[in-house]
């Protein structure tokens, strides 16, 4: 499929060409149908359906802290039929899971504080 082709697929899962997409394709046109292939490996993996995936994906982009791809997703996972509720739930568990993980990154300072350097 060629990068108009595949960036017109994208446009029907998403609502809209992703402008990121558009953008890289241009300079490398050939990584677009790797990006869209490694899409569909993902989601044709049987083990988890396919709108838990999206709520999965939802999740990553909003943990990881980037506003284009939690958006992105946000649209894809309502296209595929996946509840404003659901949506909301998911990025209040991904909230929850990122701040929770304070507590891993601190145990280092807390170690030194509380002289428990090195205890296990």
């Amino acid at each position: 499929m060629d990068v108009e082709g595949i960036l017109k697929k994208m446009e029907e899962i998403i609502g809209e060409k992703p402008r990121p997409q558009v953008l890289f394709a241009k300079i490398c046109p050939e990584w677009l149908e790797r990006q869209m292939s490694e899409r569909k490996f993902v989601m044709e993996l049987p083990s988890i359906p396919a709108k838990y995936k999206h709520l999965i994906m939802l999740a990553a982009a909003a943990a990881y802290g980037s506003e284009t791809c939690t958006e992105m997703f946000a649209k894809i996972a309502k296209r595929a039929g996946v509840s404003e509720r659901e949506i909301a739930e998911t990025l209040l568990i991904a909230r929850f899971a990122l701040a929770s993980t304070i507590f891993a990154t601190a145990t280092p300072a807390l170690e030194f504080l509380t002289g428990e350097k090195g205890e296990k």
